[in-house]
């Protein structure tokens, strides 16, 4: 009896390290539960068109100029003045590819929602509201948190 259970913990002892090592079951984040919803062929127009607008942001970031960089990485300006400043020194060229870049966006999410069914429209519907309950319970927990530790330090 001791030598079956002896020989047990030696067997777990040495299995965990194997499972350990196995790659993790990994979950494709810029989904998150859109492949129960979409067709394989949905998903790869969403693929194909994240990565067109990629490369358009990364073209638009290659051909800012040393000013420009500083603007949009500085920590003095806000959100808003950040990109009301950098709007400011866009020269032409800047402005044409921000507008194309606008207008494929437009174009790509119009061309999307012409491949949807009723019922994905349903669904995507109900996905939303519920991502948005979500987090507006979050919003709401980290407030009460952030009030709450206000109030201890105060005490102190």
């Amino acid at each position: 009896m001791k030598s079956n259970i002896l020989c047990f913990f030696i067997m777990v002892f040495f299995a965990l390290p194997l499972s350990a090592q196995k790659e993790p079951k990994t979950i494709k984040k810029d989904l998150r539960g859109m492949e129960k919803i979409l067709s394989p062929k949905q998903l790869e127009m969403l693929k194909s068109q994240r990565e067109l607008v990629r490369n358009q942001r990364e073209a638009l970031k290659n051909s800012l100029t040393k000013e420009q960089k500083a603007v949009m990485e500085s920590q003095d300006l806000g959100p808003g003045e950040r990109k009301k400043a950098l709007r400011e020194l866009l020269n032409q060229n800047q402005r044409d590819m921000l507008e194309t870049h606008k207008n494929n966006i437009k174009n790509l999410k119009e061309d999307f929602r012409k491949t949807l069914t009723a019922e994905q429209k349903e669904a995507l519907k109900k996905r939303r509201k519920r991502t948005k309950m979500r987090r507006d319970a979050l919003s709401k927990r980290r407030d009460s948190v952030k009030t709450k530790k206000r109030q201890k330090e105060s005490r102190y």
